[in-house]
């Protein structure tokens, strides 16, 4: 395959996730199961239409040094997919079981949800533009993702020791933080893979 090919298809992939991040942005802050269900089918259709594409790349023996580049980025494409998918799974259950979190909790999640959906479009960017500066760029949103979630799960121990937060509750926000933060992991090194 042509680089150009590899380069739109990648694009692609994360173009086609970016409206499927803000329906689960809907879904979850509007409380409603039907759209976090949309979601979720929305994004295993763009994996199963992707999955040929995926599989060729990988299983192809004569790959030329740029084809071995993006075949590189495959398996950190399977780990921001499972995160996702584990992230729609935590929202479904808090809002099917009708969980409650704090004003805190919630404004954190969604200030989580929007920094890894800028830094979706920035690997994006990344990808079709090879800037370098970019990619400093998406380390350090990195970081500060990185930052801002261990913040968050130190204020939420607090609300937990304090009775604000209930077991139940913690258990979701924390995994639901977890795969926000190993997705934004998984995004940062992508353009780590490319020359």
């Amino acid at each position: 395959m042509e680089e150009r090919e590899l380069t739109d298809r990648f694009c692609s992939l994360l173009d086609e996730t970016l409206p499927i991040l803000t329906t689960i942005y809907k879904g979850f802050f509007g409380q409603k199961l039907h759209v976090l269900k949309e979601a979720r089918e929305k994004f295993r259709n763009v994996q199963r239409q992707q999955l040929p594409f995926l599989q060729k790349l990988l299983e192809d023996r004569d790959k030329d040094p740029v084809e071995r580049e993006y075949a590189n980025m495959v398996p950190h494409v399977q780990r921001i997919a499972l995160s996702l998918d584990n992230l729609v799974d935590k929202m479904e259950i808090k809002v099917d079981a009708r969980i409650l979190f704090s004003q805190k909790a919630l404004d954190e999640i969604k200030q989580l949800m929007v920094a890894i959906e800028a830094e979706f479009r920035d690997v994006r960017d990344y990808v079709k533009t090879r800037n370098p500066s970019l990619k400093t760029h998406i380390k350090e949103e990195m970081e500060q993702i990185r930052k801002m979630i261990d913040e968050f799960e130190l204020i939420h121990q607090n609300r937990l020791i304090t009775g604000v937060c209930v077991p139940q509750a913690s258990y979701l926000y924390i995994e639901m933080t977890d795969n926000l933060k190993r997705i934004a992991r998984e995004l940062s090194a992508l353009p780590d893979t490319l020359a």
